[in-house]
């Protein structure tokens, strides 16, 4: 990211499996609490035994009735983490204008990030459709990808630019790297920034479990299915949530006063071109994306603290980024902690980058890393350095957040701590 104009952090909002609110889930990641559970839902145990839900969070505690009729569930869940996001930041939640005057608002974007948006309010139409020849005239605008994107800004009468990015696993990462450039270049002066997903179908649960990419057994204790670097793994389990960041230009939160998490010094992104699902095996792509996202930061290998992994708890997908983080970073890696908060999240997909990316800011603020949830046995190419079981204390100034997904897709950003 070649410019003068630095890009910080003033505000977060999260709803994860952990629960709501940034403090439930920073809390929960350092105490290991697992939030996977037996899936809830006996007719989607067909297709996955456990599941990473947020049991916690009920629309209706925090949206108006008709506002959770008119959307989807995923929509819910970045429209709460807005709120406090957006609270986080010094700004009112509660008010329809946050921003001040209409010119001001003009000055704020959106950038999300969602693997397939309202699928579930999808589904439901399509199942209607056995029955009837009529649907909800609420279906197209609940299900489409920029729904989430649509109702933050209607919620808050943003005008400025609005984008909704739909690259897998990879979405928030990508969405939180992109906005980055609305900053830099001046379009904007505040963008919300992140992702939201909740893909508990049968469609999507059936198609993934196809793929080989759901965990089917595990451990008696079904808490501990989610294992990334395992040598024992047997796939990933699937999360829901969503993490919003408010992301500003310095000057801009300078001039309100507003308290500075951290910056983003740093973006990569490629594409394997290799399989619609697999990973490249030698994690070449992967790898690409990370040395881009170094050098827009203008760092070397050797100047990272920590890497937050991607790391799914696949056999492949683990495998793949551990070849691609000895490409990168060689003999360094061994002094550089790493770990995958996803044993205790479940993998929340189109959402994981935004959620993983608020895990790297808290880590810079409170000097203290998650750890790897469940890995007891680590693999031969897990990282030698990698954080197991118990949080490490450790002052870091500037950490890697990894974003892999289907399709080839590769984001990574780059968060330090702030210097004035």
């Amino acid at each position: 990211m070649p410019s003068r104009t630095r890009v910080v952090v003033t505000g977060m909002g999260t709803v994860t499996p952990l629960g709501v609110g940034l403090k439930r889930f920073w809390n929960g990641l350092l105490q290991g609490e697992s939030a996977v559970r037996e899936m809830s839902d006996p007719v989607l145990q067909k297709w996955t035994p456990v599941a990473a839900q947020a049991i916690d969070f009920t629309p209706e505690d925090y949206l108006p009735r008709k506002l959770v009729s008119d959307t989807d569930r995923f929509t819910q869940l970045a429209l709460v983490s807005a709120k406090e996001a957006l609270f986080d930041a010094g700004f009112d939640g509660d008010s329809g204008h946050p921003f001040g005057k209409e010119s001001e608002s003009d000055r704020v974007g959106l950038s999300l990030g969602s693997a397939f948006g309202g699928v579930q309010s999808l589904e439901a139409g399509a199942v209607k459709l056995t029955s009837s020849v009529r649907v909800s005239p609420r279906l197209v605008s609940k299900s489409i990808p920029n729904a989430a994107a649509g109702a933050i800004a209607m919620t808050y009468h943003i005008t400025g630019p609005s984008m909704t990015y739909a690259t897998a696993c990879a979405s928030a990462a990508n969405a939180i790297g992109e906005a980055a450039y609305w900053l830099k270049s001046g379009e904007v002066d505040v963008v919300l920034a992140g992702g939201a997903e909740c893909l508990f179908t049968p469609s999507i649960l059936a198609g993934l479990k196809s793929a080989g990419a759901l965990a089917q057994n595990g451990p008696e204790d079904k808490s501990r299915w989610s294992r990334p670097f395992d040598a024992n793994r047997q796939g990933m389990v699937m999360g829901e949530g969503a993490a919003i960041l408010v992301l500003e230009e310095l000057e801009h939160a300078r001039a309100r006063g507003a308290r500075i998490y951290a910056e983003l010094t740093g973006y990569g992104a490629s594409n394997d071109a290799y399989h619609e699902t697999a990973p490249h095996p030698d994690g070449i792509g992967a790898a690409s994306a990370m040395s881009r996202a170094l050098r827009s930061a203008g760092l070397s290998p050797k100047d990272i603290d920590y890497i937050n992994a991607h790391a799914t708890s696949t056999p492949a997908g683990d495998s793949a980024e551990c070849k691609a983080l000895s490409r990168v970073f060689g003999d360094d890696l061994s002094n550089i902690p790493i770990s995958s908060i996803k044993g205790v999240t479940g993998h929340l997909l189109g959402a994981a980058g935004a959620i993983e990316s608020v895990a790297c800011i808290k880590a810079i603020e409170d000097e203290i890393l998650p750890p790897t949830a469940h890995c007891e046995q680590p693999d031969e190419l897990a990282p030698a350095s990698l954080i197991c079981n118990t949080p490490l204390e450790k002052r870091v100034n500037r950490v890697l957040s990894n974003s892999f997904g289907f399709g080839g897709q590769n984001g990574v950003l780059v968060w330090e701590r702030f210097v004035d």
